[in-house]
Protein backbone atom coordinates (compact mmCIF):
# COMPACT_ATOMS: atom_id res chain seq x y z
CA UNK A 1 0.00 0.00 0.00
CA UNK A 2 0.92 3.56 -0.52
CA UNK A 3 1.29 6.32 1.98
CA UNK A 4 -1.93 7.87 3.16
CA UNK A 5 -2.31 11.54 2.30
CA UNK A 6 -4.27 13.90 4.45
CA UNK A 7 -5.60 17.16 3.09
CA UNK A 8 -5.61 20.03 5.51
CA UNK A 9 -7.96 22.92 4.86
CA UNK A 10 -6.08 26.11 5.53
CA UNK A 11 -7.56 29.33 6.78
CA UNK A 12 -6.18 32.79 7.40
CA UNK A 13 -2.44 33.24 6.88
CA UNK A 14 -1.99 29.59 5.91
CA UNK A 15 -4.49 29.93 3.08
CA UNK A 16 -2.87 33.15 1.94
CA UNK A 17 0.60 31.55 1.81
CA UNK A 18 -0.80 28.54 -0.03
CA UNK A 19 -2.51 30.70 -2.67
CA UNK A 20 0.59 32.86 -3.17
CA UNK A 21 2.77 29.76 -3.56
CA UNK A 22 0.34 28.21 -6.04
CA UNK A 23 0.24 31.41 -8.10
CA UNK A 24 3.99 30.98 -8.74
CA UNK A 25 3.55 27.37 -9.87
CA UNK A 26 1.02 27.89 -12.65
CA UNK A 27 2.17 26.33 -15.93
CA UNK A 28 -0.57 24.98 -18.17
CA UNK A 29 1.92 23.22 -20.44
CA UNK A 30 3.32 21.26 -17.48
CA UNK A 31 -0.12 20.17 -16.27
CA UNK A 32 -0.57 16.49 -15.59
CA UNK A 33 -3.45 14.33 -16.70
CA UNK A 34 -4.35 10.70 -16.03
CA UNK A 35 -5.05 10.17 -19.73
CA UNK A 36 -2.35 11.66 -22.00
CA UNK A 37 -4.81 12.04 -24.89
CA UNK A 38 -6.98 14.28 -22.67
CA UNK A 39 -4.04 16.58 -21.98
CA UNK A 40 -3.13 16.79 -25.66
CA UNK A 41 -6.74 17.55 -26.62
CA UNK A 42 -7.17 20.27 -23.97
CA UNK A 43 -3.83 21.92 -24.68
CA UNK A 44 -4.66 21.93 -28.40
CA UNK A 45 -8.04 23.53 -27.63
CA UNK A 46 -6.27 26.26 -25.63
CA UNK A 47 -3.66 26.74 -28.33
CA UNK A 48 0.08 27.06 -27.78
CA UNK A 49 -0.04 30.82 -28.34
CA UNK A 50 -2.48 31.20 -25.40
CA UNK A 51 -0.59 29.17 -22.77
CA UNK A 52 1.03 32.26 -21.23
CA UNK A 53 -2.35 34.02 -21.16
CA UNK A 54 -3.93 31.10 -19.34
CA UNK A 55 -1.02 31.00 -16.87
CA UNK A 56 -1.42 34.72 -16.13
CA UNK A 57 -5.21 34.40 -15.78
CA UNK A 58 -4.96 31.53 -13.31
CA UNK A 59 -2.20 33.27 -11.34
CA UNK A 60 -4.35 36.43 -11.20
CA UNK A 61 -7.32 34.43 -9.95
CA UNK A 62 -5.16 32.97 -7.19
CA UNK A 63 -4.01 36.51 -6.36
CA UNK A 64 -7.63 37.58 -6.12
CA UNK A 65 -8.16 34.67 -3.78
CA UNK A 66 -5.40 36.07 -1.57
CA UNK A 67 -7.17 39.44 -1.44
CA UNK A 68 -10.54 37.79 -0.80
CA UNK A 69 -9.18 35.66 2.06
CA UNK A 70 -7.15 38.49 3.56
CA UNK A 71 -10.01 40.99 3.44
CA UNK A 72 -12.82 38.46 3.97
CA UNK A 73 -14.79 39.43 0.85
CA UNK A 74 -16.35 36.18 -0.25
CA UNK A 75 -19.04 38.30 -1.92
CA UNK A 76 -16.68 38.78 -4.87
CA UNK A 77 -16.33 35.02 -5.31
CA UNK A 78 -20.09 34.59 -4.96
CA UNK A 79 -20.68 37.16 -7.72
CA UNK A 80 -18.24 35.36 -10.01
CA UNK A 81 -20.13 32.13 -9.35
CA UNK A 82 -23.44 33.66 -10.48
CA UNK A 83 -24.68 34.86 -7.08
CA UNK A 84 -24.91 38.68 -7.33
CA UNK A 85 -27.01 39.19 -4.19
CA UNK A 86 -24.23 39.25 -1.58
CA UNK A 87 -22.16 41.75 -3.57
CA UNK A 88 -25.20 43.97 -4.09
CA UNK A 89 -25.91 43.87 -0.35
CA UNK A 90 -22.31 44.65 0.62
CA UNK A 91 -22.00 47.30 3.32
CA UNK A 92 -20.37 50.54 2.11
CA UNK A 93 -17.49 50.11 4.55
CA UNK A 94 -16.53 46.81 2.88
CA UNK A 95 -16.64 48.09 -0.72
CA UNK A 96 -12.95 49.12 -0.81
CA UNK A 97 -11.86 45.59 0.12
CA UNK A 98 -14.13 44.09 -2.53
CA UNK A 99 -12.81 46.62 -5.04
CA UNK A 100 -9.21 45.59 -4.28
CA UNK A 101 -10.01 41.89 -4.59
CA UNK A 102 -11.74 42.46 -7.94
CA UNK A 103 -8.94 44.68 -9.26
CA UNK A 104 -6.29 42.14 -8.35
CA UNK A 105 -7.83 39.69 -10.82
CA UNK A 106 -9.09 42.14 -13.43
CA UNK A 107 -12.71 41.28 -12.67
CA UNK A 108 -14.36 44.12 -14.55
CA UNK A 109 -17.90 42.78 -14.03
CA UNK A 110 -17.46 42.99 -10.26
CA UNK A 111 -16.16 46.55 -10.54
CA UNK A 112 -19.12 47.54 -12.72
CA UNK A 113 -21.51 46.00 -10.20
CA UNK A 114 -19.83 47.81 -7.31
CA UNK A 115 -20.07 51.09 -9.26
CA UNK A 116 -23.79 50.51 -9.87
CA UNK A 117 -24.35 50.18 -6.15
CA UNK A 118 -22.80 53.55 -5.34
Amino acid sequence: GGAAWRVKVLRGRGAIRMLINCSHLVDVAAAQCAVPADKERELAAIGLERHAEVDRTVAAALGAGVAAVRDNVSEVDAFNCGEPGPLRALAAARVPAAFLAACSAGQLAVLVELRRGM
